[in-house]
């Protein structure tokens, strides 16, 4: 497997509880630099929530983005089925977890119980970062570094972003317009 020493030495180091000096794009372009066309879609395609149509099996990845893509199915899997049964709804239709880790169903029902959507939200960023910290392990300056280097900027930018108040204060109101403009429509 190529070694990436320039790439991943040359990255700011990126911590949950703070905004990245880097954005997405930023760090794609710095590894267009050095990486093999291979190894760059595969960076490219880690994403915090992989994308899968209703009718769609999930692409099989390798290494560290394929363990990931795998956990985090397990996961909305488990969430679409707690919520099912929340509502009283038959959540027989709903895909099944395919119990990749016995601990899932628990860690589903500990973030789904968190007080707010936010907190609820909070709460999986930090499960997603213990993930891909532990998917890291034995990773240091190959692809799958790059893999979870790119999975820990995404997770870190999101969670700038959700606890950003100035923006949560800006769609709050843009939000609010948008309902009044509605409701004002409605009266007329």
């Amino acid at each position: 497997m190529q070694q990436y020493y320039y790439t991943v030495a040359s990255l700011p180091a990126v911590r949950f509880e703070e905004k990245p000096f880097l954005a997405r794009d930023e760090f794609l372009e710095i590894c267009r630099i050095e990486a093999t066309p291979d190894d760059q879609d595969v960076i490219e395609n880690a994403r915090i929530f992989p994308e899968l149509q209703e009718d769609e099996a999930p692409q099989p990845m390798p290494g560290v983005l394929g363990r990931w893509n795998e956990l985090v199915r397990e996961f909305s899997v488990g969430a679409a089925q707690i919520r099912a049964q929340n509502l009283g709804w038959d959540s027989e239709r709903l895909p099944r977890a395919a119990g990749l880790d016995a601990a899932m169903a628990e860690r589903t029902r500990t973030v789904l119980n968190e007080e707010t959507p936010l907190k609820m939200e909070i709460a999986l960023m930090r499960w997603l970062w213990q993930v891909v910290e532990d998917l890291e392990t034995g990773h240091h300056f190959d692809r799958e570094k790059l893999v979870v280097y790119h999975l820990k900027l995404q997770l870190a930018l999101r969670r700038a972003h959700l606890t950003d108040a100035e923006a949560g204060g800006e769609e709050y109101d843009r939000q609010y317009e948008t309902v009044a403009h509605s409701l004002m429509e409605i009266t007329k």
